[in-house]
């Protein structure tokens, strides 16, 4: 029987299978997403792009597709109180409950897989997507970026943010470090080429009619750099989980080992660092 090793078990263990992390939405799976909006916060240093934020009113209609347990939205509505914001995902469970929430946020069930619901349809100035890199099938953006051209009004502005793991590297505080589980998870994050679709973003966009898409690159400081990894073992941890739930027991436990060794070179001073692109486009004021 072919082992199950590290290498053998990329994403594509969960092909056919939809979004494949958090299918419970346990509260570690809420604390991981918590961590990454802080962590994208810290990086990105804006929620809205600059180059958007100026073109929006203060009563704008905003949607954030895929918004996990909110933490964007909550932070834009500080930015704009007066606007109306939308959040739409598979599973709600990881909002705060509706009395807790500003009066201006509201989360609504809905696959970006699926047709959109007629009564979103051309309803927004600015719809914002973030980390779809695990929902996104056959690496081809194209069905879910036609739903999000849908959303916007004519004029209306989108913003993408992904990771790009084209670019990945080992940042080490010694170049003779060796870093054998690190080296492995680059490997495993970057399967064979399965999301390199990210930083293709821009053609894919124009390819289906939006305009002046562009796209920004983003990478680590030093100072964050175990931060990230440890956020990235964390997804490491829970893709382990699912194995166990999907029955690759033997995987699972390879990748929960080899977690555990990355986290050593780590402490030893060496970083997976995942840039991260961000994405902006525009839909015509005639289509």
């Amino acid at each position: 029987m072919k082992s199950e090793g590290p290498l053998a078990n990329d994403w594509s263990l969960s092909d056919g299978k939809g979004y494949i992390l958090n299918h419970d939405r346990s509260h570690a799976a809420a604390s991981r997403l918590n961590l990454q909006f802080y962590l994208w916060k810290d990086a990105l240093k804006y929620n809205i792009h600059p180059s958007i934020q100026p073109s929006l009113v203060p009563n704008a209609l905003i949607a954030d597709v895929a918004s996990g347990s909110g933490m964007w939205l909550i932070d834009v509505s500080r930015q704009l109180p007066d606007a109306q914001l939308d959040g739409f995902d598979l599973v709600l469970r990881q909002v705060p409950h509706r009395k807790w929430l500003p009066a201006n946020i509201n989360f609504r069930f809905w696959n970006i897989l699926e047709e959109i619901p007629d009564d979103l349809v051309g309803k927004y100035d600015y719809v914002h997507t973030r980390l779809l890199v695990l929902v996104v099938e056959n690496k081809d953006p194209r069905p879910i970026i036609r739903n999000l051209y849908k959303m916007l009004k004519p004029g209306g502005h989108l913003q993408w943010d992904e990771l790009d793991t084209v670019n990945m590297c080992i940042k080490k505080v010694d170049r003779n470090l060796q870093t054998p589980a690190l080296d492995r998870l680059r490997e495993w994050s970057w399967a064979d080429g399965r999301h390199d679709w990210t930083i293709e973003l821009p053609r894919f966009l124009a390819e289906e009619g939006f305009r002046d898409a562009g796209i920004d690159f983003v990478g680590d400081g030093t100072e964050m750099a175990r931060a990230f990894t440890e956020q990235h073992l964390l997804t490491a941890e829970e893709f382990a989980q699912v194995l166990v739930k999907l029955g690759k027991e033997e995987a699972a436990g390879n990748y929960l080992r080899l977690v555990q060794e990355a986290y050593e070179e780590e402490v030893a001073g060496a970083a997976l660092c995942v840039p991260r692109v961000v994405c902006v486009a525009r839909k015509p004021l005639s289509v």
